[in-house]
C-alpha cells in the first residue's frame, strides 16, 4: 500500500521540444523586439521635427524621455530572458555533471560580479553572458540617448498676416514739453526718456510674432518725422587767423544746434531742425561739412524687427523714403494739436517740446580752435556739450592742433529722434487702448525652432550590443527540450535538489511552489539543530539506521538527527554511537529546521 501511495506522488519526467518550451522567456524576447522597433520609429518620427510640437503640437513629449524609458523597458525585458536562460543552462549543466565549485560559481556569476575576480572565476558561457549584460545594461543608455540630439532649425522667411494696434491720430497737444523753453518734460515722455536712455526693450504686442522662436520683419505704420536733409560746405583755413584779433582767430570745427518753435512760429512747431557741422579732414585748410535736417512730423513706416514681442527699430536709411503721409497743421490749427498754452502767461504745453529737449540735452555741442599767444599749444581748444567729444576721431596728439577731426553726428540724432518719437507711440497706445486699433500688417516670418536630430550610427551601436546579449540568450537556452519539467534557481529548489530532508515532501520532479505547499506554514527557525528522539546505542550497521558520523542522519518523519563532534576532550552531552566496533560522538551542526527542533545557538561552542 505504501508503495501505491508513493508511486502516486510521483510525476513523469516528461522532455519535449514543445512541452518544455520557455514562455517566459520568448515573451520577454517578443516584448524587447517592440522596444526595439519603438526606439527606431522614435528616432525616425521624430527627425527634423520640432521640439514643441512632437508628436503632437496639443501633446509634445520629449524624444530622450521615451527613449529612456523604451530602453529601461528593454534591459528589463533582457534581464528577465537572460535568468530564465541561466536556469535551462544550469540544469542542462547539472544533468550532464559537473563539479560542486563549477556549480557554484555558474550560479552565482549570473547576480553577483564580484566573482569575476575570485579564485573560482572561470571563462565560460555563463560568465561571458554575464559579462555582455554587464556591459549592455551600462551602455544602451548613454548610446541611446546620444541617438538623438536637438538643433536649431531655422525656415523661412515667408510671408504671413499679422495684428499690431496701431495708434489712431496725433499723440496729445501737451504730451511731452512744458514750458517755452521748453523747460521740462511732461511725465508721460520722461518716463519714455528714461527707458530710451537705459536702452530698454521696446514692448510691442503683434500677435503672431510673440514667439521668442519666431523673428518678424515688418514696416509698422505710426507717427514719426519724416527727414529731409541737405548738405553744404564752409571753407576753413587756419593759414587766416589773425593773432589778438576780435575777429578772425578761431575756426568753428565741429557744431550741433537744434531748434524748435524759433521766434514762437507757429509753423515751427510741426518740426524740429537740426545743424550738424564737422571738420572731416586733418589738413590745415579746407572745408567743413554742414548738414541741415528737418524733421517734420507725419505718419511714416517704421522698419522692425521683432522678435518675442520686443521690436528693433532698424536704422535710418537716406536713401528709403518712410513717408506715408505728410501731417499739413497751419497756423489756426497748431494751437489745440501742436501746443496749447500761453508763451507770455505759462502753462506752454507741445506734443513735440519735450522731445526737442531731449534731443537738445543729447546732442547740442561745440568746439572751436583759436589762435592765441604766450601758450604751449598752437591753438586753445574749447570745447561745450558731450557730442564734441563723442564725435571726435583724432587722437590725444592732435588735440589743440589743426589736424583735429570730428565725425558726422547726423544718423545718430535722426535714429534718435525717431526711436525717441517710436517709443512715444507705443507708450501712449498701451496705456489708451481706446484710442488704438488693430490692423493687418503683412510680415516677413522667420522662425527658428530647436528641432530632433537623429544619429543612427548611435543606434545601430547600442542594438548591435542587445543584439549581442540576444544571441547569448538563444545559445543559452538551447536544449530546453532534454528537460523533463520547467526548472528554476529559486534557492529552495536548488536545496532540494541537494537533498535538504525538510523539502523531500512529494515528488522531486514537482515545481517548488507546488512542493512548498504541504509545510509552507511550517515554522522554520535556524539555530542548533536538536534530535527528534533521545540518543541510543546502534549495532555496528550504520546501514541499518542511517547514522553516518560527522554528517546528518534522518528520522521516520524524514527529519535530521544531527550528531555532534567532539575532539580533545570537548564536552558533548550526546551519547556515543558504535561505528565499525568503534564509539563516536554525534555532531552538534547549525540548520534551519521546525521551530520544536531549533535550539539556541550557544557562544563558545563547536558547531
Amino acid at each position: 500500500m505504501n508503495a501505491m501511495q508513493h508511486a502516486h506522488t510521483g510525476r513523469i519526467w516528461s522532455p519535449g521540444f514543445m512541452r518544455q518550451v520557455p514562455w517566459g522567456a520568448f515573451i520577454c524576447i517578443a516584448a524587447f523586439m517592440i522596444c526595439c522597433i519603438g526606439i527606431g520609429v522614435t528616432l525616425a518620427s521624430s527627425q527634423g521635427k520640432a521640439v514643441a510640437s512632437w508628436p503632437t503640437e496639443s501633446h509634445p513629449f520629449s524624444v530622450s524621455v521615451l527613449l529612456s524609458l523604451l530602453v529601461s523597458i528593454a534591459n528589463v525585458c533582457l534581464a528577465g530572458a537572460l535568468g530564465k536562460a541561466y536556469e535551462i543552462a544550469w540544469w542542462l549543466k547539472a544533468i550532464h555533471g559537473s563539479d560542486l565549485r563549477r556549480l557554484k560559481y555558474n550560479l552565482n556569476v549570473q547576480s553577483n560580479y564580484a566573482v569575476f575576480f575570485s579564485r573560482a572565476f572561470t571563462l565560460n558561457r555563463f560568465t561571458i553572458a554575464a559579462f555582455v549584460a554587464l556591459a549592455v545594461s551600462v551602455l544602451d543608455g548613454p548610446l541611446i540617448q546620444k541617438a538623438s540630439t536637438i538643433d536649431s532649425k531655422t525656415s523661412g522667411p515667408f510671408a504671413s498676416n499679422v495684428t499690431a494696434t496701431i495708434l489712431d491720430g496725433f499723440l496729445p497737444v501737451d504730451y511731452s514739453g512744458y514750458g517755452v523753453g521748453p523747460d521740462l518734460l511732461s511725465p508721460g515722455f520722461s518716463n519714455v526718456s528714461l527707458q530710451y536712455n537705459n536702452r530698454d526693450p521696446i514692448k510691442m504686442a503683434i500677435d503672431g510674432c510673440d514667439n521668442a522662436n519666431t523673428t518678424c520683419t515688418l514696416d509698422f505704420p505710426g507717427l514719426g518725422f519724416d527727414i529731409n536733409c541737405t548738405e553744404t560746405t564752409v571753407a576753413y583755413n587756419f593759414g587766416n587767423l589773425v593773432s589778438g584779433s576780435t575777429k578772425n582767430n578761431n575756426v568753428t570745427t565741429f557744431q550741433v544746434t537744434t531748434a524748435y518753435g524759433q521766434n514762437q512760429n507757429l509753423a515751427e512747431f510741426i518740426a524740429i531742425r537740426t545743424s550738424a557741422t564737422y571738420k572731416p579732414d586733418a589738413a590745415c585748410k579746407g572745408d567743413l561739412v554742414k548738414r541741415t535736417c528737418s524733421l517734420h512730423l507725419s505718419t511714416v513706416k517704421y522698419p522692425l524687427t521683432v522678435v518675442g514681442g520686443v521690436a528693433t527699430l532698424g536704422a535710418w536709411d537716406e536713401k528709403r523714403n518712410d513717408t506715408i503721409a505728410w501731417a499739413s497743421i497751419n497756423s489756426t490749427q497748431a494751437y489745440g494739436t501742436l501746443f496749447t498754452g500761453s508763451f507770455a502767461a505759462g502753462g506752454f504745453q507741445t506734443m513735440l517740446g519735450g522731445i526737442y529737449l531731449a534731443l537738445n540735452n543729447l546732442y547740442a555741442g561745440n568746439a572751436n580752435l583759436r589762435i592765441a599767444t604766450m601758450t604751449e599749444t598752437p591753438y586753445v581748444l574749447a570745447a561745450t556739450g558731450n557730442s564734441a567729444s563723442n564725435y571726435l576721431t583724432s587722437d590725444l596728439s592732435t588735440y589743440s592742433n589743426c589736424t583735429m577731426t570730428w565725425s558726422d553726428p547726423t544718423a545718430d540724432y535722426v535714429n534718435t529722434a525717431r526711436e525717441l518719437m517710436l517709443r512715444s507711440v507705443v507708450s501712449y497706445a498701451s496705456q489708451n487702448p481706446k484710442k488704438t486699433s488693430a490692423t493687418q500688417l503683412v510680415a516677413q516670418r522667420t522662425t527658428v525652432a530647436a528641432t530632433y536630430e537623429s544619429a543612427y550610427k548611435f543606434l545601430a551601436a547600442a542594438m548591435a550590443s542587445m543584439a549581442l546579449e540576444m544571441l547569448l540568450i538563444m545559445f543559452l537556452l538551447y536544449g530546453w527540450q532534454h528537460l523533463g519539467r520547467h526548472v528554476s534557481l529559486d534557492a529552495f529548489e536548488i536545496a532540494r535538489a541537494m537533498g535538504a530532508p525538510l523539502l523531500q515532501h512529494g515528488s522531486s520532479n514537482t515545481e517548488i511552489d507546488e512542493s512548498l505547499v504541504p509545510i509552507e506554514r511550517t515554522k522554520l527557525k535556524y539555530g542548533e539543530i536538536l534530535p527528534s528522539q533521545p540518543p541510543q546505542q546502534y549495532g555496528n550497521s550504520m546501514a541499518d539506521n542511517n547514522l553516518y558520523p560527522g554528517s546528518a542522519s534522518q528520522d521516520t518523519n524524514n527529519s535530521p538527527v544531527q550528531m555532534e563532534q567532539t575532539a580533545f576532550g570537548i564536552k558533548t552531552g550526546y551519547a556515543m554511537v558504535n561505528v565499525n566496533d568503534e564509539q563516536q560522538p554525534l555532531v552538534r551542526r547549525l540548520g534551519l529546521v521546525e521551530a520544536e527542533r531549533s535550539g539556541r545557538i550557544e557562544h563558545g561552542v563547536l558547531y
